[in-house]
């Protein structure tokens, strides 16, 4: 029997892994740390949880006394259901988890709160008596907060997801009527992922942050880490580690997690089923709070905690609202226990970018909500067939340009229909321009034309279009009018096809940049990528951002260049300088940032420029830091790095990383390797024997 002593544990990891070589490539918690920060702000949070505590643990061990007996299997009523909404946030990349994924790990977690898990089998016999099936489940919403539609996953197209801290809990539906779950490809901290205890954080950070990679156990996801949202949604339910409130297992005896029935323990990271420690004969290193990796079950105990959380009306408990989410007027009102009707027709095609080269197929998957179709007729406009009434049609494109597709889909309960605009580019195989240099100043026709296309990730939002607000030759370029209210918004803007080998030399893209950045701590993004597959995979050749992105400074009005704002930027393209049929994409990433100007596009042969000085763009941001920094630069191509962290009198603090690193924009997290304390530092950065140095000041 347990009580918890210090502080409120971390959220994080217990997931099932068949090899101690994959626990080991597991991410660290990062729910200390951020529970840390909202204690050190708010004290009297703190002591009210502590106080709380004490009491909760007296009455638990009556309510369970009261409410199971070990082994009896009596059930408590009601069983609670949690509507949960998934957030996706996402650049367009992996991290963009399939609705299969998602809907997998809802498998895998009400196999777990129901004990219907095919694992549970191999408890140790010492526990099965007490393995307990938590009579809590989880559906995905079926009405979003205005109640519309929904299948419970909110796909957000954003930057944050390279950040994944509080900052990043975008739309947060109501959290007394949805369990919130942001899903994002970083977390800035290191950490997999974290969870805050009922009434331990503000309402709006309220929920779980955890990485893409860690959710289900098909796509990007692994049977080895699909239950590290088991183990976050204990945290939500007011489940400690087992070892108490640290997140340091294996380190001695004080702790404890307030649970009647799981053993006093000091915490495992190996599945040594035969454990003891702290006095306790057998250890439940199966347990789902414990970090052995072989987790299996909750216990009694545990399940009367959880639904203890669910039912909390005053404190710190009744603060948090877990009480509402399983009532019967939320059920209805989240769309959980009306029937399941078609309600909005989606599908999306076999390749994220929506291109295709000449002569090639894709496939299309039906994703419409809620109910299931058993019927389909699809139009595919520049597609063979045209038409079709299978529920995953194959289509061949054999005609270059941008095509519509549109798809009804229908049942007893009704019909839904979408057609999406311009969804599918196709790309001719042959190049649309070749010869001894390309040249682009936009004083065409307006863009999206026959040559340019645009794609604007947030509808709704300004995108690149043609302006004579400016030009840095002639009278028009190309912009976005970037107001802050689109920070995080991804706008690109992609070349027709390009042949380049007749260029000759060592190719290089130049173009004329404008920018201003409208606070000093505005980080704007532009990113140049290539493809060589009419745009089914690009590959970054360079990245900049922030101030090294702006010409201008800072401006806080609207920004118009003058023609003295606008540089020159240089691409090395001389690893692509063999493609018959290239594609270029400028990709911009908003945040809070001011308006972008594009003009005088080339490709051209035998520039001679230091590429790697000119596209390093070496930066270490938050500086001054107080909590981590981020170190962020890029590579042209394939390149040893070696990444050093010295003290003022030139002694090594920390080696970051060292090794060998592939093209693209590289981050590295500071706080995942060392605690800094506060004074000044040297960031060394080597790249193929070229040393690149920052200064860091550490608050």
């Amino acid at each position: 029997m347990n009580k918890i002593t210090t502080l409120l544990s971390a959220a994080f990891l217990s997931a099932l892994t068949t090899s101690v070589s994959t626990a080991q490539e597991l991410k660290p918690c990062g729910t200390t740390e951020m529970t840390q920060k909202y204690f050190n702000k708010n004290p009297e949070i703190k002591k009210q949880y502590l106080a709380e505590e004490q009491l909760r643990d007296q009455k638990d061990q009556v309510d369970f006394a009261n409410e199971y007996k070990e082994g009896d299997g009596k059930a408590l009523v009601p069983i609670y259901t949690i509507p949960v909404v998934f957030h996706i946030l996402h650049e367009g990349g992996p991290e963009n988890i399939s609705d299969a994924q998602i809907m997998d790990e809802v498998r895998i977690l009400n196999d777990d709160y129901r004990k219907l898990n095919s694992d549970i089998s191999a408890v140790v016999p010492a526990f099965t008596s007490i393995a307990a099936d938590c009579e809590i489940q989880f559906r995905l919403a079926q009405k979003d907060p205005s109640g519309n539609c929904t299948n419970g996953i909110d796909r957000i197209y954003s930057s944050q997801t390279n950040i994944g801290d509080d900052g990043s809990k975008l739309n947060q539906w109501p959290r007394n009527q949805y369990l919130n779950v942001w899903v994002v490809k970083t977390i800035t901290s290191g950490a997999a992922g974290y969870a805050y205890l009922p009434g331990t954080t503000a309402s709006a950070n309220d929920g779980i942050m955890i990485l893409s990679t860690y959710i289900g156990s098909i796509g990007t996801g692994h049977v080895a880490t699909s239950r590290a949202l088991t183990h976050e949604i204990g945290h939500y339910l007011n489940l400690n580690h087992t070892w108490g409130g640290t997140n340091n297992p294996g380190v001695d005896c004080t702790g404890s997690d307030s649970v009647t029935d799981t053993p006093k323990t000091i915490g495992w990271t190996t599945c040594n089923l035969a454990g003891s420690s702290c006095g306790s004969p057998l250890d439940n290193v199966q347990n789902y709070m414990e970090y052995s990796y072989c987790s299996n079950m909750f216990t009694a105990g545990q399940k009367s905690r959880m639904r203890s959380a669910l039912t909390a009306t005053t404190g710190l408990g009744g603060f948090a609202q877990r009480y509402n989410l399983w009532t019967t007027a939320n059920l209805a009102a989240t769309g959980i226990s009306l029937p399941a009707v078609l309600c909005l027709a989606d599908f999306q095609s076999s390749t994220s970018t929506n291109t295709v080269c000449q002569g090639d197929s894709l496939t299309f998957t039906d994703l419409s909500w809620n109910g299931t179709p058993t019927s389909w007729a699809w139009t595919f406009a520049g597609g063979t067939p045209a038409t079709s009434t299978d529920s995953i049609p194959v289509i061949t494109y054999n005609t270059p340009g941008v095509y519509n597709v549109s798809m009804t889909v229908a049942n007893g309960s009704g019909s839904v229909s979408a057609t999406k605009t311009s969804y599918i580019t196709v790309y001719p195989n042959t190049a649309t321009y070749t010869g001894t240099f390309y040249s682009e100043g936009f004083e065409g026709s307006a863009i999206p034309n026959v040559d340019w296309n645009v794609y604007n990730a947030n509808s709704g939002s300004n995108t690149w279009t043609q302006t004579t607000t400016a030009a840095a030759t002639g009278t028009k370029s190309v912009r976005i009018v970037n107001a802050p209210t689109y920070s995080g918004n991804v706008d690109e803007l992609v070349s027709p096809p390009i042949d380049i080998t007749a260029i000759g030399g060592s190719p290089s893209l130049t173009y004329k940049v404008a920018h201003a950045q409208l606070t000093s701590t505005s980080t704007d993004k532009l990113q140049v990528y290539v493809s060589s597959n009419c745009g089914q995979t690009w590959l970054l050749r360079q990245s900049i951002s922030g101030a090294i992105l702006s010409t201008a400074g800072v401006v806080a009005s609207s920004f118009v260049p003058t023609a003295s704002q606008w540089v020159t930027k240089t691409v090395n393209l001389a690893s692509v300088a063999t493609e018959t049929s290239l594609l270029v994409k400028f990709k911009f990433t908003s945040n809070a940032g001011n308006n972008i100007y594009l003009d005088d596009i080339n490709i051209l042969g035998g520039v001679g420029i230091d590429e790697l000085a000119n596209n390093i763009h070496f930066n270490v941001y938050p500086n001054p830091a107080e909590d981590n920094t981020i170190i962020s630069f890029n590579l042209l191509e394939t390149n040893k790095a070696d990444i050093k962290i010295y003290d003022v009198v030139g002694r090594e603090i920390s080696s970051v990383f060292t090794g060998s690193l592939g093209a693209g924009e590289h981050q590295y997290s500071i706080a995942e390797n060392t605690k800094l304390a506060a004074g000044a530092y040297f960031i060394k950065l080597t790249v193929g024997g070229e040393n690149f140095t920052k200064k860091l000041i550490v608050k």
